[in-house]
C-alpha cells in the first residue's frame, strides 16, 4: 500500500459516522485492508495497524458477518504478528532502559524511562502469554462456527475447500495449500491441538451425516416430499447442532483486540521512531 492510498483512507476512515452505517465507505475501506493483508501475508510491516482493526471490526459490526469468517482469520493473524512485533520492542526497549539506568553512557544524554512507563512496558510484556492463548482458542472457535454456517449456507459448496484450509490434508485428494496464514506461526504444541481439533470436527460431520440419513428416512415414512424436508432442514440442523455461542467468541475477540490495539498505541505515542 503506498503513502498517499494509506493517508486517503486513513481520512476517510475518520470521517465515517459510526451512527449510520455507511456501506460504500465501509466496503471501499475493507476491500483495500482485504487486498493488502491477502498480498503481505503476516508480514505487518506495510499494513497501517489503524486500518487492521478497522478491517476486522467492519466484519464483526454491526452485524457479525459469519460468511467472512476466513477474511477475518487472515486479518486476526496479520494483528498477532503485530502484537509479537510490539512486544519484541518492548522487550529491546526495557532492556536498554535497564542497561542505561544502571551503566549511564559518559559521552552521550540518554532519557530513561519514567516509573510510570517502565510497568506499563512491563504489564504488556507479561500478558504475551494470555494474548497469545486468546488468539489460538480464537482460532479454534472460528473454524468451527464457519464448518456449522457453512453447513446449511448458500456456501456451502465451498465445504471441502474450507476444511482444507483449516486442516490441510485432510481431505484425500485434495492437496491444495491452505490460502489462511494462521498455519505459518503455530508452534509445535498448537499445530497438535489442531490435529486434535481436526478429529472432534471429523467426528462432528459423522454424526451429522448420520443425522441427515435417519431424518430422511423418517421423513419418508412420514410422507414428507424432498421439498418439505429441505424446507426445515436449517431449523432442524440449528435445534440438533447448536451453535458455538457467537457472543462469547466475540466478547474473548473484543478483549484481544482492545489489549492489541492499547499496546500498539501506546508505542506508537511514546517511541514513534520504533514503529
Amino acid at each position: 500500500m503506498n503513502s498517499e492510498t494509506q493517508k486517503q483512507l486513513e481520512a476517510q476512515l475518520f470521517r465515517i459516522n459510526w451512527d449510520e452505517y455507511d456501506t460504500l465507505a465501509h466496503r471501499t475501506i475493507y476491500d483495500e485492508v482485504a487486498s493488502t493483508v491477502e498480498a503481505v501475508g503476516s508480514d505487518v510491516a506495510d499494513v497501517p495497524p489503524a486500518l487492521l482493526f478497522y478491517g476486522i471490526r467492519n466484519i464483526l459490526y454491526p452485524t457479525f458477518i459469519l460468511g467472512q469468517i476466513p477474511d477475518l482469520l487472515n486479518l486476526l493473524t496479520t494483528i498477532e504478528g503485530l502484537r509479537q512485533f510490539a512486544t519484541q520492542r518492548i522487550g529491546q526497549i526495557l532492556a536498554l532502559n535497564q542497561l542505561y539506568t544502571e551503566h549511564p553512557p559518559d559521552d552521550q544524554e540518554v532519557r530513561i524511562l519514567t516509573t510510570k512507563e517502565t510497568r506499563t512496558l512491563a504489564h504488556y510484556q507479561a500478558q504475551s502469554s494470555r494474548l497469545r492463548k486468546k488468539y489460538f482458542v480464537l482460532l479454534q472457535n472460528l473454524c468451527q462456527v464457519y464448518i456449522h454456517y457453512l453447513w446449511t449456507s448458500p456456501e456451502s459448496c465451498l465445504l471441502a475447500m474450507r476444511l482444507n484450509d483449516f486442516f490441510p490434508g485432510c481431505l484425500e485428494g485434495y492437496n491444495k495449500p491452505s490460502s489462511l496464514h494462521f498455519h505459518m506461526d503455530l508452534n509445535e504444541n498448537e499445530k497438535a491441538e489442531f490435529g486434535g481439533l481436526k478429529d472432534e470436527v471429523s467426528a462432528w460431520m459423522k454424526t451429522i451425516l448420520e443425522w441427515e440419513y435417519e431424518r430422511e428416512k423418517s421423513g419418508k415414512q412420514k410422507g414428507y416430499s424432498k421439498t418439505d424436508l429441505k424446507a426445515s432442514f436449517k431449523d432442524e440442523f440449528q435445534v440438533a447442532f447448536p451453535p458455538l455461542d457467537y457472543a462469547d467468541i466475540l466478547d474473548v475477540l473484543v478483549t484481544y483486540l482492545t489489549s492489541v490495539e492499547d499496546m500498539t498505541k501506546r508505542l506508537e505515542k511514546w517511541f514513534p521512531a520504533l514503529t
